[in-house]
């Protein structure tokens, strides 16, 4: 189970407590499978590293029920966030989304499951403790489905805004960030994601997943993509499903030949990712609902991929867009991080030719930042511009001695920003044509 993978890179115990025996429950198999699926994978998600996840199993003869009980040591949800979670697409918590990737836990979907199989989801839950998702099915001993019971699976398969009829999308990258920064793209627009980290066992969670739709990475550990492909694309159960390529060689023709539906260059950027996905499961998504600022997190002009990536790590919007569109215009690929952490996750990721770093920006200042980046081998050596809205005595100094390169003043000057910028890095404008995405 992909989720066994999920706990492993964590160093959660997983484990199971299953009664011997069980009455057989007629149920659609699929769909409960996925409910299980969901509630474990979102135990594990919201678990810290070392903690545990529980799957229970059990039946109460007297009520003529079946129990599943997943329990975690996990963060917890406070009593306020407990009516909002069986709403559709919600955040338990918008502070947690840059923290655990693709925070809406899709309980709206696995209580509608489960009532319309005659059920209910409880949830116990206590902050900093844990939580307890119990699913309880009754036990129909015999006797086929009758016919309302049928009646409202088929209105389950249109349950509209749910992963229902949003197929999930199964991410095969080895990749932690990289994964991570893909599933939160993606839940954005309603869909549903699955992560598996190698190409080792990939077809086999393919075949039991049966995503509507497949992003892979190529350069996976022990199995390659190409060899991942190829796999996909020969089975019988897996053929049909499409596959979308995400990789930073540009390898295109000979993956489209061996059966990927769409190939995409690592960066990429949300609104091409969304976009693309879309164009796959036969959406449109429409202009008004995608944010320039907001959603552009990597732009890459494509007939230039020798153009220099700047990380531009900075969380005020009216600057990242006066920023943004400059830089854009003059030629340069563009990454951009919200805090922090953000920006030492993309600089680790993508190793930029240069970083402009906000001082004042939440959860961890530019100064730690830069200090973090310069500790690490492999992006010590990046040229870092740091940027501050203070001005105060010592801030020079102290993020020199932090370890940037430069230091500049807000309000910035766009001119002597670029021409700071070219000190380290060079692009010929000329050479560039930008396609829009």
């Amino acid at each position: 189970m992909f989720v066994r993978n999920q706990a492993h890179h964590k160093n959660i115990k997983l484990t199971s407590q299953v009664t011997e025996k069980l009455w057989e429950i007629e149920v659609d198999e699929r769909r409960i499978r996925q409910v299980l699926i969901n509630l474990l994978s979102n135990a594990v998600k919201f678990t810290p590293t070392g903690g545990s996840v529980i799957l229970k199993a059990e039946e109460d003869l007297l009520r003529n029920t079946i129990c599943f009980s997943v329990m975690d040591t996990g963060i917890g949800i406070a009593k306020e966030n407990m009516p909002k979670l069986f709403q559709s697409f919600v955040q338990i918590d918008s502070r947690l989304s840059r923290r655990y990737a693709g925070t809406g836990l899709g309980l709206a979907l696995v209580q509608r499951t489960i009532e319309i199989h005659g059920g209910r989801v409880d949830v116990e839950s206590e902050v900093g403790q844990g939580s307890c998702f119990r699913v309880t099915l009754p036990i129909k001993q015999s006797g086929e489905p009758n016919g309302e019971y049928q009646s409202d699976l088929g209105d389950l398969s249109q349950f509209t805004q749910s992963a229902i009829s949003n197929p999930q999308v199964l991410i095969i990258e080895d990749s932690i960030t990289a994964a991570e920064v893909i599933s939160r793209y993606i839940r954005e627009i309603g869909l549903q994601t699955l992560t598996y980290p190698e190409g080792e066992g990939a077809l086999e969670q393919v075949i039991q997943v049966n995503p509507g739709v497949i992003i892979l990475d190529l350069q996976l550990p022990k199995v390659s993509g190409w060899k991942v492909l190829a796999q996909l694309k020969a089975h019988p159960q897996t053929q049909h499903i499409p596959v979308m390529i995400l990789s930073v060689v540009d390898e295109r023709s000979q993956a489209l030949e061996m059966g990927a539906s769409e190939y995409l260059v690592k960066p990429v950027s949300r609104q091409l990712l969304r976009s693309t996905i879309s164009k796959i499961l036969g959406r449109l998504e429409t202009p008004e609902s995608v944010n320039h600022a907001e959603t552009a997190l990597v732009v890459m002009p494509q007939t230039a991929p020798e153009s220099p990536l700047i990380l531009i790590a900075e969380d005020n919007e009216t600057n990242i867009k006066t920023i943004w569109d400059y830089l854009l215009s003059k030629g340069y690929r563009l990454i951009l991080a919200k805090n922090g952490w953000e920006a030492i996750s993309q600089a680790k990721e993508y190793h930029p030719q240069l970083i402009m770093m906000d001082i004042q920006m939440p959860d961890m200042d530019g100064i730690e930042a830069i200090k973090r980046i310069r500790d690490n081998q492999k992006t010590r050596e990046i040229p870092i511009i740091a940027v501050t809205a203070l001005a105060m005595p010592g801030d020079k100094e102290k993020c020199l001695g932090a370890g940037a390169d430069e230091y500049i003043s807000k309000p910035v000057s766009l001119k002597n920003l670029v021409s700071t910028i070219q000190q380290y890095v060079h692009v010929e404008v000329k050479d560039l044509q930008l396609v829009s995405n």
